[in-house]
């Protein structure tokens, strides 16, 4: 009994972490304005007046005015990748087994390397587009420094720097 209860226990403890980070990025995407992109009417871009580190859930991009302003045209290419790739669902995927396997640390490692495996995929993406290399290297690097908000959302600065350059 005392094995049941605390896997159940853990499993709970994860679901409710899950669910609050999911409830706030409800919050950002629904309560904020949205726009149709211009190339794309189907994915939704944000334009945050907070300073966070740009990111995509579903149809939606989130990004600072700031950074749009800056780099409006890496970021959203990124972003875009992200979406066209469907990797919301991947990690959506990956947290419902998470919750279900928190015990095991290949359900973290996987996730983790996912993680990388879609922020290499949509670098990859951007680079065909045809944006510079160097400046793009140079932004990773500028955005590394910032903090990621939300765990669950695919964000431009979440790899290992040193591999996303590398490839």
């Amino acid at each position: 009994w005392l094995l049941i209860i605390v896997y159940l226990t853990g499993t709970l403890l994860y679901a409710l972490k899950t669910l609050v980070s999911y409830i706030k990025l409800y919050k950002v995407v629904h309560r904020s304005h949205s726009v149709p992109l211009a190339e794309d009417s189907h994915i939704r871009l944000i334009l945050s007046e907070k300073e966070i580190s740009p990111f995509s859930w579903m149809q939606f991009i989130v990004i600072s005015k700031s950074d749009y302003e800056e780099n409006g045209e890496a970021i959203i290419a990124h972003e875009k990748a992200h979406i066209s790739y469907l990797h919301s669902i991947d990690i959506l995927i990956a947290d419902i087994c998470i919750m279900f396997q928190w015990f095991n640390p290949a359900a973290w490692l996987i996730k983790k390397e996912l993680q990388n495996i879609h922020e290499f995929e949509a670098d990859e993406t951007v680079l065909k587009e045809g944006i510079n290399a160097k400046n793009y290297q140079l932004l990773l690097i500028k955005k590394a420094v910032g903090t990621r908000l939300y765990s669950m959302a695919n964000s431009l600065n979440h790899s290992s720097l040193k591999k996303r350059i590398t490839m």
